[in-house]
């Protein structure tokens, strides 16, 4: 008797309790709309719209207190957030990408430096909007912002060629996984997307490129060299890693010069090992 009075008198001062600490709820969209009044039309031309159904306190937690008490401190602002809590909050809906592994996380880089606020409209110019989901540039330019190094060798002689509405950086890097990705195997498929020739597979495989692959050779971002070559000539080039060549091959003879002229087969060869076709 005594403990089923006492399990009473507990439940009863947990309801008390319960019932004086004001229970936070959302308050929608028209709610925050009615201080926000320039956003909505910025947010009819993202993804982020009702019809998706993304609210704005799917974002932006739940607004009971900021409707009562408009303060930054009592909703969720990215431009105050860290680049992991902007990380899981958009890896929520996103979830391919959140086990983000790239070293732009470790770096302070999240989501929003490269992709526009959900309500943001900066994206869209012209009219025209592009294809990549709400980025701020949809050229290299989001790229070689911080990337600076790379941005001076696009600008090199050779180079792979770019478009405005087109980042080429993402043809072959993909800013949500690791470095990984492009080691040695993975860099000479990549190439071979667009340079089918190159890639394979051969019966007899040019044992420099094991290492770093294509770019044992050519420099992708881009080269003073034609070809994207590390060297100022194909001679040069191959001298750097054959520096036991044969004796009759005099290099003062013009015709041992160029030695793509007899080992045309430079990337692998199904017919010779010695790369002649």
């Amino acid at each position: 008797m005594k403990a089923r009075l006492c399990f009473s008198f507990l439940f009863a001062v947990m309801v008390c309790v319960a019932l004086s600490v004001p229970v936070l709820g959302n308050v929608g969209d028209d709610s925050c709309l009615e201080c926000h009044d320039g956003v909505q039309a910025a947010i009819a031309r993202t993804p982020h719209v009702a019809a998706n159904k993304v609210s704005c306190e799917a974002c932006h937690g739940v607004g009971d207190a900021h409707a009562d008490d408009p303060s930054v401190d009592n909703i969720r602002s990215f431009r105050r957030s860290s680049s992991k809590q902007v990380m899981a909050t958009c890896t929520k809906c996103h979830t391919d990408k959140h086990a983000l592994m790239s070293s732009h996380l470790s770096n302070g880089r999240a989501c929003l430096e490269c992709h526009s606020l959900g309500h943001s409209s900066t994206f869209t110019e012209n009219g025209k909007r592009p294809e990549r989901a709400s980025l701020k540039d949809v050229s290299a330019n989001l790229c070689t912002r911080c990337h600076a190094g790379e941005k001076a060798k696009m600008n090199r002689p050779f180079h792979h060629p770019s478009d405005d509405f087109d980042n080429v950086c993402l043809s072959c890097h993909n800013p949500h996984e690791t470095r990984a990705e492009l080691l040695r195997k993975a860099v000479d498929q990549k190439c071979a997307i667009c340079h089918p020739e190159a890639g394979g597979p051969f019966m007899y495989v040019h044992l420099g490129t094991q290492n770093r692959g294509c770019s044992e050779c050519h420099d992708p971002h881009g080269s003073t060299n034609p070809n994207l070559l590390n060297r100022s000539s194909t001679r040069f080039l191959c001298l750097s890693c054959h520096s036991d060549t044969p004796d009759f091959h005099n290099l003062a003879d013009p015709k041992y010069r160029q030695c793509t002229s007899c080992h045309s087969a430079i990337h692998g060869s199904n017919t010779s090992n010695l790369f002649m076709e």
